[in-house]
């Protein structure tokens, strides 16, 4: 009983706090990123409290969208004028009252900034900015906006993400060694595919020849057969021939697919796939290979960015989205455009009058240097900045053939999508496989 009295006693003379008093417990230290339950509460009131401002200004916005029309109908001389709230809320939707008519759209009165879009009155402007495409673009532009003002990494970050990126290229991509496997791959198809089909060679292409690859790619041969054979029997003798050896299992075929394949596993479990006549494919990939050995960098965020654009599905040309190596292109392109270029436009060094074949100008890369010091951490960010608000897509094509701007209207490219074009292959846009 007594300690209870006790405890009677020390609520009592506890003070109680004041609404002026601040709150210490569960507080937000100043410059930590630390969010605490009260922090939440405070932030959740906040929302609430502006969902019933927005509410009245849609009220106020539809109340002051019946008078103009009422004023519309009077015929009556006086124009209407909006109050500021609403002359704000559709600032907010990039929607303007227009300083000078528009000789095109004489009864136009408000312009969106967005849109590019001319309104003739309030109930137009409502219309416009729930319009799906306004919706979307400004979705777009709130994005990008906050880009824009993301903060830059600090040097703990950049030595993180450079110490990501090694890790990533060192359990990703393809080492030396896992090179050469690929390349004994090829010669040992080549030998045995020449004693049946006379005068045949066997190369590779793709990432196994350009480094760009990831260590589950496939390893993509090239058959390629003289003029005077037939290129559906060449294909039907290699799927027999390379049935009956004991060196390849599951040997199937895909004729019926796009590119005409032969698909196959080695004994060691690298799958492969065997397509003829891919000159062009070839001469990309030599060209490829050239830039990835210029600069350790070019390796460390090609791996990085390919491995990137397998695991979000990027990668599936099938899939309505890239092709592989279309990612190595970008990045080549990137780099060519920086103030002081990674990369040099190796086509400048080539012979003009010989553009199908590609011949790789050692002499003139041996003295190819870089003036750029930025760390791998650093070209990553400033790669995924270019692509995202740097590039103006529409305006733009991607080519690796110049060092400078290529437009769509040089290209005679009517699309307004990403657009690369494919090195050896110029009227093709890697891109339009791409599904909207």
């Amino acid at each position: 009983r007594q300690e209870s009295e006790e405890e009677e006693v020390e609520k009592r003379n506890k003070k109680p706090r004041t609404r002026t008093e601040p709150r210490t417990k569960n507080r937000k230290k100043s410059g930590s990123s630390i969010v605490t339950v009260e922090d939440d509460e405070a932030e959740g009131t906040q929302e609430k409290a502006a969902a019933p401002k927005h509410k009245e200004i849609e009220i106020q916005f539809a109340q002051e969208a019946a008078q103009e029309a009422a004023v519309a109908t009077a015929e009556t001389l006086e124009e209407f004028k909006p109050s500021e709230a609403v002359l704000g809320f559709l600032a907010g939707k990039y929607l303007y009252p227009l300083a000078h008519k528009s000789s095109k759209f004489p009864r136009a009165r408000w312009f969106c900034r967005l849109c590019e879009y001319h309104c003739d009155n309030l109930a137009k402007c409502r219309e416009h900015y729930l319009d799906t495409r306004h919706s979307r673009l400004s979705r777009t532009k709130e994005v990008e906006t906050t880009l824009y003002h993301l903060p830059r990494p600090n040097k703990h970050h950049l030595d993180c993400l450079n110490s990501l990126l090694a890790t990533v290229e060192k359990e990703q991509g393809l080492s030396t060694s896992d090179l050469n496997i690929r390349q004994a791959v090829a010669q040992s198809v080549h030998s045995l595919l020449q004693e049946h089909i006379q005068g045949c060679t066997v190369r590779l292409y793709g990432s196994s020849l350009s480094g760009f690859g990831l260590k589950f790619a496939n390893v993509n041969l090239d058959l390629q057969i003289t003029a005077d054979q037939k290129p559906h029997l060449a294909l039907l003798k290699a799927l027999e021939v390379l049935h009956d050896s004991p060196e390849y299992l599951e040997v199937a075929d895909e004729f019926t697919a796009k590119i005409p394949t032969i698909k196959f596993m080695t004994t060691t479990g690298l799958a492969c796939e065997l397509s003829l006549n891919n000159h062009q494919a070839y001469q990309t990939s030599s060209l490829l290979k050239d830039y990835w050995s210029l600069d350790p960098r070019v390796r460390t965020v090609g791996v990085a960015f390919r491995y990137w654009a397998s695991v979000v599905r990027m990668d599936r040309q099938a899939e309505g989205t890239l092709p592989p190596h279309t990612f190595a292109i970008l990045l080549v392109y990137f780099l060519q455009q920086q103030t002081k270029p990674v990369l040099p436009c190796i086509h400048e060094y080539l012979d003009p009058s010989n553009e199908d074949v590609y011949i790789s100008p050692v002499e003139g890369l041996a003295g190819w240097r870089t003036q750029n010091k930025m760390s791998p951490a650093e070209l990553w960010i400033e790669l995924f900045a270019f692509l995202s608000i740097g590039f103006k897509s529409v305006e733009l094509v991607v080519s690796i053939k110049k060092s400078g701007m290529l437009t769509n209207e040089e290209k005679q490219w009517k699309t307004k999508r990403l657009a690369v074009e494919d090195p050896f292959s110029c009227k093709r846009n890697l891109c339009r496989s791409i599904q909207a």
